[in-house]
């Protein structure tokens, strides 16, 4: 057999599968491992002795460069060239190195001597797979890179996201239409990010166009700092924000964040698969060789619950322990700070002056339980401070506190206090609770309240005072729970609330979910709703829907069908129908990732002669020195162009989702993390017959406002079988090598006087030695161009005495 993509393609010899093959084949041959096989035997069978000395103590590659696919630890690092020598040891070159992530050892060799640095790794090739796995210490890994330098840098483009949607409907003889364009434009610079958001709309003929924000934005790695300036949000970590136009500074929170997360350690008493869990969820899963080892960067789902970790034995055998929370590290939000200096902006219809405004905030982890943020804001006759207090009393608890104080001198002269308090509790493995309260005196004013005017209802209605309480219970086999309770009182004296209840749970493949919504104060008490919903497969990609929802006194009644046909074309039909007026509204809506952008389509049609017809498409374009670019996906702050020679129509798996190389053979990783790791991946299968791809996996680390060029090596190849006989017409006898002028081993003639040739680009003369000792080169005729359709092409060729 042979492999590609880690599929068996019966009826092919594979040049790195024959050494296991023949080991089986040639066992009854030898009569002790210690003495090596009966060189008469083999010479009657047509077995050359040489080959099969060479691969009496284990299956090996030969020796040469193999594409082969990695593992480090259980963890897949993609494809790559790896050299062999003649024992069939492995190469530790740079490459290698780099592509595993290892620690260099000392020395210039291209080769280095790995093995003996860090004698416990396990080196495991597997010729018939072509994979390598290797098993190394901990302490043999590279760690996460925590200089800048480790990151790209620059790169330039310009970009424009789109979010488009439309709408018709026709009622008798009434029509309405209403459209909508939500854009981004801008472009990333030498690390400078610039952005100008936008949103048009059309209804019944008017247009109205709302400019949101334009701005311009750079990190300072060196100093962890965010730059930004032009029309942005004012943040400040413990005061309420605003819209300015103007300068601001502020802490690089991925750059903050880096390290943070738990190591964890502990002892294989032999090489062993390590998993580790919390809140019965995976989290990471790796394997170890024997011995101390230690787990760094682990990234958890929470800072305040165990990890519990399973060391499962190679000899056989499980040991679990439990690191608690307290030894990790509680994780409290990263130090920061934010200062920024500007003109207040109006996005409303409001009046009103644009003063100018300076705020200052911080905060800060004072203890691994307990973290202080303060903050101050001046603007023209306008004064605010606040503080904010985060304390983790003790495990699966959070209680957060913050008070602000408001001045405001330039219309009604007043001054308040506001308060809020939050805290979270996990009961047990089951039950979570959180409750809040936010309270505000009549005089306490923010920024946008002081500078624009309101009137008197307006202010009538802030509100005073706002309660929330959940309550969260969830069983493995009953699903979970989840209920809410808020309540909002205004100046005016009127309050309202609402109350939320919602269950889900699975049995089988079937899908049961049910809510249930209380409006009460108010005109509100009319948006009672109910709502019950049981969804079935029908086949592998197709489910069924059923569902009873009761509303404003009015029930309704559905059933609908979804089928994923593949991951880019998916439709949904269903009908309801409405119990009062006896109703029945149809529809069908179709979904379509067409490489290049996201499409939904829909129409609905009711029997009261209604119809209404929705639209709507997204993604990104990206402009680049090399042409333009369309992405399915909005192009975020930092991302990279991706190529895959002049190949179109690849399959690259990235953060975001799939995308499709066009007809450059380019594609955009619209979402990169920033100072962090970003895996982008060739789906193999998606390149065409005769195309090899050195290493179909990129790891993308890139600084913000980066945009990274990754460039996957693909080569193209020509694999040929060939039916060989000799030049009296006489087929060769099964097993004879096949070798270059030079002795290297290339592959056997098999069942069939056939030859498989991996690769007949640039092939030295190739030489079958036969029964006996005598050697026959290897001629054969190809067709001009390959055919791309075929994995392998098929001919005839004479093995010719020399």
């Amino acid at each position: 057999m042979n492999y590609r993509d880690g599929v068996a393609v019966p009826g092919l010899p594979a040049r790195q599968a024959v050494p296991m093959a023949l080991l089986l084949w040639l066992l009854p041959m030898a009569p002790t491992w210690a003495t090596g096989f009966d060189a008469q035997t083999l010479e009657q069978r047509g077995i050359d002795p040489q080959l099969a000395n060479l691969l009496l103590d284990a299956p090996r590659f030969s020796a040469g460069q193999h594409a082969v696919s990695l593992q480090v630890n259980g963890q897949r690092r993609g494809r790559l060239q790896v050299s062999f020598d003649q024992q069939g040891n492995l190469c530790f070159d740079r490459t290698l190195l780099d592509a595993a992530n290892l620690v260099i050892p000392d020395g210039t060799a291209h080769c280095h001597d790995f093995l003996a640095q860090y004698p416990q790794s396990l080196v495991e090739p597997d010729p018939a797979t072509l994979s390598v796995a290797l098993v190394v210490p901990t302490d043999a890994l590279r760690p996460v890179p925590q200089d800048i330098s480790g990151y790209e840098t620059g790169g330039f483009a310009g970009l424009l996201n789109y979010d488009l949607s439309g709408f018709y409907n026709r009622y008798g003889d009434d029509a309405s239409r209403f459209g909508s364009a939500n854009t981004e434009v801008g472009f990333n610079a030498g690390d400078w990010i610039v952005r100008s958001r936008q949103v048009q709309t059309w209804q019944d003929g008017q247009s109205s166009s709302t400019h949101l924000e334009a701005y311009a934005q750079r990190t300072f790695a060196s100093h962890q700092a965010v730059l930004q300036a032009g029309q942005i949000s004012l943040y400040n970590p413990v005061l309420a924000g605003a819209q300015i136009t103007g300068v601001q500074v502020l802490t690089e929170h991925a750059l903050q964040e880096q390290g943070q997360g738990a190591v964890i350690e502990g002892i294989a008493n032999s090489p062993a698969q390590v998993e580790v869990r919390q809140n019965g969820a995976l989290i990471h899963s790796t394997v170890v060789p024997a011995g101390p080892f230690a787990l760094n960067d682990v990234r958890r789902l929470n800072t305040r619950s165990d990890v519990e970790v399973t060391v499962r034995e190679s000899v056989g055998g499980d040991r679990r322990f439990t690191v608690p929370a307290a030894m990790l590290g509680l994780g409290l939000p990263a130090p920061g700070y934010a200062v920024a200096v500007g003109r207040v902006r109006n996005l409303g219809d409001t009046e009103g002056d644009a003063p100018w405004v300076a705020s200052a905030g911080w905060t800060g982890a004072v203890h691994p339980q307990l973290t202080l943020g303060g903050g101050v804001l001046a603007a023209s006759e306008y004064g605010s401070a606040g503080l904010s207090l985060g304390w983790l009393p003790w495990l699966d608890s959070q209680l957060q506190l913050s008070t602000q104080l408001s001045n405001a001198h330039a219309r009604e002269k007043v001054s308040g206090v506001q308060t809020d308090l939050a805290w979270s509790q996990r009961l047990s493995e089951r039950w979570s609770l959180s409750a809040s309260n936010s309270w505000r005196s009549a005089g306490y004013r923010e920024l946008e309240e002081s500078t624009y005017a309101r009137n008197e209802q307006s202010q009538r209605s802030r509100y005073r005072d706002q309660q929330s309480l959940n309550l969260g219970w969830s069983y493995p086999r009953l699903g979970a729970f989840s209920a809410g309770f808020s309540r909002s009182a205004n100046f005016a004296g009127d309050s309202s609330s609402r109350a939320l209840l919602s269950w889900g749970a699975s049995v089988g493949a079937v899908s049961l979910s049910a809510s249930a919504e209380w409006q009460m104060g108010g005109h509100a008490q009319q948006d009672n709703a109910v709502y019950l919903n049981i969804s079935a497969p029908l086949g592998e990609n197709r489910r069924l829907r059923s569902w009873l929802r009761h509303n404003g006194g009015e029930n309704r009644s559905g059933l609908g069908l979804t089928e994923q046909i593949d991951e880019q074309l998916s439709y949904r039909v269903s009908a309801e129908r409405d119990s009062r007026d006896r109703q029945v509204e149809t529809s069908v809506g179709l979904s379509a990732l067409p490489r290049y952008s996201q499409l939904d389509l829909s129409y609905s049609r009711s029997d009261a002669e209604r119809s209404s017809y929705q639209g709507g498409a997204r993604g990104g374009v990206v402009m680049h020195g090399s042409g333009v670019t369309f992405s399915p996906y909005p192009v975020r702050d930092t991302f990279a162009l991706v190529s895959v020679g002049d190949m179109s129509g690849i399959r690259i798996n990235t953060p975001s989702g799939p995308v499709w190389t066009d007809w450059q053979g380019q594609a955009v990783v619209s979402q990169v993390n920033a100072y962090g790791r970003s895996p982008v991946e060739v789906q193999t299968r998606s390149l065409p017959r005769n195309a090899d791809i050195t290493n179909g996996l990129a790891m993308i680390t890139a600084g913000r406002g980066a945009v990274d060029r990754v460039e996957f090596g693909v080569g193209l190849t020509r694999r040929v079988l060939l039916t060989v006989s000799t030049e009296q017409g006489t087929p060769l006898a099964a097993g004879a090598s096949v070798n270059t002028a030079e002795g290297e081993f290339i592959t056997l003639v098999q069942e069939g006087s056939q030859v498989f040739l991996p690769n007949v680009i640039d092939q030295p003369p190739l030489w079958i030695t036969l029964p006996g000792g005598q050697r026959c080169q290897l001629r054969y005729t190809l067709a001009q161009k390959a055919d791309p359709s075929v994995y392998f092409e098929t001919a005839p060729a004479r093995c010719h005495a020399p």
